[in-house]
């Protein structure tokens, strides 16, 4: 009778054990199914953050893309520019230059001009005095100029 109450004691003892057992091992289910949960909040966290980065990347990316072919096209823009600029200039220095040289060709036609005039007279002069002395000439010998 005492083996008999010392075994059903021990099933008794045994079967208290299974059940502490049974119920931490529930326990530890459930604070490991807690800790996963803790664990996978600040994961999803980040890859909540890491794809907002992402994005983040993709405009900066983006912006600076057209950051770029805006400055392309400024730079691109400021070269006709200068070549225009240039041209102008250019244009404006062989203008400036043909002036210069119209006003010597100018000057230098108003003093061949002036030359030729004082030349003119000078002749016109030395023509005039040859043909009076002709013409006293003529009269010295008797001849009327203006028959011959």
């Amino acid at each position: 009778q005492g083996l008999k109450q010392r075994l059903w004691d021990l099933e008794k003892m045994l079967e208290q054990a299974r059940e502490d057992k049974q119920d931490i091992h529930e326990e530890m289910t459930q604070q490991l199914q807690e800790l996963q949960k803790q664990a996978a909040a600040p994961s999803q966290g980040l890859e909540v953050k890491v794809k907002s980065l992402q994005e983040q990347i993709a405009t900066s990316l983006q912006e600076s893309q057209q950051t770029q072919d805006t400055a392309t096209q400024a730079l691109a823009e400021r070269d006709r520019t200068i070549t225009q600029l240039q041209g102008r200039l250019s244009a404006m220095e062989r203008e400036k230059i043909l002036s210069a040289v119209e006003k010597i060709l100018h000057s230098s036609l108003d003093l061949l001009l002036a030359k030729m005039a004082e030349a003119s007279q000078h002749w016109k002069d030395v023509g005039t005095t040859i043909t009076t002395e002709h013409k006293e000439r003529l009269q010295e010998f008797g001849l009327s100029p203006l028959e011959m």
